[in-house]
């Protein structure tokens, strides 16, 4: 084994910072980020026409929308906001649902039709909101601990309106599978103190924020605990007067964030954090500060810098040019003679298919189709008799729960399968979505969850593109050679053959092996497991680059022991940043890697590595490629 110090600074020459077929460093907007509408049927809660909200700027709001969100405890439905500005002078709290119930702050989705369009404004000099010692959200979702499962803010505007010193944004609880997407959060005179606050409540994640906007406060975004992960993507902060991103000890993973500020963009003061593809511009005073301030873990790469001292500031180590090529703490960890550097696997974005108009272009609804919600019988024909309608979006309305027995096929024109938040259950082990051939190359299958009688199987069987988001329970067989992109999905045992697989948010909680990449291209941004047996297996060739991991060994293998080893190299290539939670469990991994090539096998094993969390280790890279 060869093990090395090593603090990679590379200043680039005068060549593309990203190589063909990667990302641009933009803020990206999402086909489908404005005008959100859903058909009448389709059990979406519209605060205006159910609950007399106004939405005209001047009328207080709060207790339409209160009351909206208070009906639907654990509900899994979608509260609707049309386009409008929507006036608030109190927190808007999750549905805190019965004592002893568990139906408390979980299972809700506040949604607007457009992020420009909805805003929620906070009153000016709000009662409760000028004393910055006592800082209150206008958005509340929830405390620990983590069973906060499918909370989701898209497409709005949080303003906190002025004079309100003591104001944070969003205070933001979500677990397993729950998102924030295509979210601004401003400051209209740039005070208050937290844009985002996820530092309120320990066990925040699993979780993705995706296309979020942050103008002013003291901290963009806050950050802190040691589980369950959070993954970045697609950021935007400006005009923060103290940090844009602070973080004390939460495993963060950051993709495409772009900042303008005159103070250091992060302070990762405790825990993991693994930053790409980023561009950070410093204005006035940020001549004299550090992009990153790194007082803990860290890998970047693929990072661009203007205006500041330094690009990264680590101890005695750190980058003191304005671009970093790939820089990580702690020790590269090989079995053979591999690069002391990231995989760095080509990255695409996630693509979309259009949103369409259900009254210009309609939608197939299940039930019109012969579902039947919550009768407990099988609905596979009816689903498949949707699906071969015609038409371009298949949805379950939201407040039933829809069985599946057999195989169903999307095919046809079909682009998009909708869940608007409810269950689809699995009744049996053949329960499977199957993508085959189809008009679309594209298609979208998104915000589902499933029971858990049986996992609800995804197979892409078909030369297409398949987007898989906001999904809980559900695992993967893929069987074809199209690209696969998976976005906040929590579930168990995947399969993965010789496709690219792209997943941002990836929560896989089986026990035994969890993924499986048997000759394929697999990238991972952001992976969350729990359970004891292998985590990744990679064969036959295969490529995988996990950035960003927390393994959360909560119990062992099937067999009842922990002797498989976390990650399999054979004849493969693969690189790993991971931070691995263990509380005393008495399971733990002895071997980390294994390594195989040809007739050697060499095993990376527990006294290579250094502590993470309780009897937890930490991977700071380890290359074998």
């Amino acid at each position: 084994m060869v093990m090395q110090d090593f603090f990679l600074l590379i200043v680039l020459s005068a060549v593309p910072v990203i190589t063909t077929g990667c990302s641009s460093i933009l803020n990206i907007r999402s086909a489908s980020a404005e005008n959100i509408t859903f058909p009448d049927d389709a059990g979406v809660i519209n605060v205006k026409s159910k609950y007399g909200a106004k939405g005209d700027g001047v009328t207080d709001d709060t207790n339409a929308i209160q009351t909206a969100l208070n009906a639907y405890p654990n509900g899994k439905r979608i509260i609707y906001l049309p386009n409008g500005t929507y006036l608030v002078s109190k927190t808007l709290n999750w549905a805190s649902g019965t004592a002893g119930t568990g139906n408390d702050y979980k299972n809700i989705i506040l949604q607007g039709q457009s992020e420009k369009g909805v805003i929620i404004k906070l009153k000016d000099r709000a009662t409760g909101f000028t004393d910055p010692n006592t800082p209150k959200a206008v958005i509340f979702t929830g405390p620990a601990p983590a069973q906060r499962f499918g909370n989701s803010i898209r497409n709005l505007t949080v303003d906190i309106g002025a004079g309100n010193l003591g104001a944070s944004g969003i205070q933001f609880n979500a677990s397993n599978q729950g998102t924030m997407r295509y979210v601004t959060i401003q400051s209209r005179d740039g005070r208050g103190v937290i844009g985002l606050d996820m530092d309120f409540a320990d066990e925040i994640g699993p979780l993705l924020i995706k296309g979020l906007t942050v103008k002013g406060f003291q901290y963009g975004i806050m950050t802190s605990s040691t589980v369950n992960s959070q993954t970045f993507e697609d950021i935007h902060l400006e005009n923060q007067s103290v940090y844009g991103f602070l973080n004390y000890g939460q495993v963060i993973n950051i993709r495409n964030l772009t900042s303008y500020n005159a103070v250091p963009v992060i302070n990762n003061k405790l825990g993991q954090m693994t930053i790409i593809d980023s561009s950070l511009n410093g204005v006035g005073k940020a001549s004299s500060q550090p992009a990153i301030g790194n007082g803990d873990r860290m890998l970047a790469r693929n990072i661009n810098t203007s205006g500041y001292r330094v690009a990264i500031e680590s101890g005695k180590n750190g980058v003191n040019a304005p671009k970093v090529s790939e820089f990580v703490t702690g020790s590269v960890v090989r079995l053979s003679d591999s690069p002391l550097k990231t995989l760095n696997l080509p990255i695409k974005e996630t693509p979309d298919v259009p949103w369409d108009d259900p009254v210009q272009t309609p939608w197939a609804n299940v039930v019109t189709y012969g579902a039947i919600p919550n009768d407990g019988k099988d609905d596979t024909s009816a689903i498949q008799a949707a699906i071969d309608s015609g038409k371009t979006t298949v949805y379950f309305p939201a407040g039933g729960t829809f069985e599946i027995q057999g195989t169903v096929l999307i095919r046809n024109n079909v682009r998009r399968i909708l869940g608007t938040e409810g269950r689809v259950r699995a009744i049996s082990k053949d329960a499977k979505l199957k993508v085959v051939d189809g008009t679309s190359q594209v298609v979208v299958i998104e915000r589902i969850a499933n029971g858990y009688d049986f996992p609800l199987t995804v197979d892409n069987a078909s030369s297409r593109t398949v987007v898989l988001k906001n999904l809980l329970d559900i695992r993967g067989d893929m069987t074809g050679p199209g690209d696969v992109f998976i976005e906040d999905v929590g579930g168990g045992n995947w399969q993965f053959g010789k496709q690219n697989i792209w997943a941002r948010q990836f929560n896989v909680e089986n026990a035994g092996t969890h993924i499986t990449n048997n000759g394929g291209n697999l990238w991972i941004f952001g992976l969350k497991t729990e359970r004891g047996g292998t985590l990744i297996d990679t064969k036959n060739t295969g490529r995988t680059e996990l950035l960003g991991g927390l393994a959360y060994t909560t119990t062992p293998a099937p067999d009842g022991t922990q002797i498989y080893p976390m990650f399999i190299n054979n004849e493969s290539s693969i690189s790993i940043t991971l931070g691995e939670i263990n509380y005393g469990n008495g399971f733990n991994y002895t071997t980390y890697v294994r390594e195989i090539k040809g007739r050697i096998t060499r095993n990376l094993l527990d006294r290579s590595l250094p502590n993470y969390s309780g009897s937890g280790k930490h991977i700071p890279l380890y290359v074998g490629y």
